[in-house]
């Protein structure tokens, strides 16, 4: 038996328990794979954000809601994809609406727009959406 020097627990010592390492004496690390996993789950910054954006993506890692919506469901790490930059911590449903929005404001603003009942080019009296797609009958 082993006992994890982070969560303090025993569990046998093989590999099935203890990733390996190869600089310990019985080749097996001091953490369990659950500890190791849970650390580096912690820590691993997500694929395309710059080397110097680590400080800024660990204050968004410890934002506790999402800065668009304000839920507080599990959240990720932003970034620009062109600059690498971060921008902060979202839930995956504002984060994923970005993304099918292509980053860009101007289609975003042009969205609110439309869900608004606007027209985009804001002198027209053009009202969207004012149909029901079905009878209240039917409902």
């Amino acid at each position: 038996m082993l006992k994890c020097s982070r969560c303090k627990q025993e569990k046998p010592g093989t590999l099935e328990f203890f990733p390996p390492h190869k600089y310990k004496a019985n080749g097996l690390d001091s953490w369990c794979r659950t500890c190791r996993s849970d650390y580096r789950k912690e820590t691993r910054l997500p694929k395309g954000i710059a080397a110097g954006e680590v400080s800024r993506a660990y204050v968004a890692r410890a934002t506790e809601v999402c800065v668009i919506c304000g839920s507080s469901e599990k959240l990720t790490i932003d970034h620009d994809h062109k600059t690498g930059m971060v921008r902060g911590a979202l839930c995956n449903n504002c984060n994923l609406g970005l993304g099918h929005f292509k980053d860009d404001p101007e289609i975003l603003e042009f969205a609110a727009l439309y869900l608004r009942g606007q027209c985009a080019c804001g002198a027209c009296d053009v009202k969207w959406g004012g149909l029901p797609l079905f009878s209240q009958k039917e409902h």
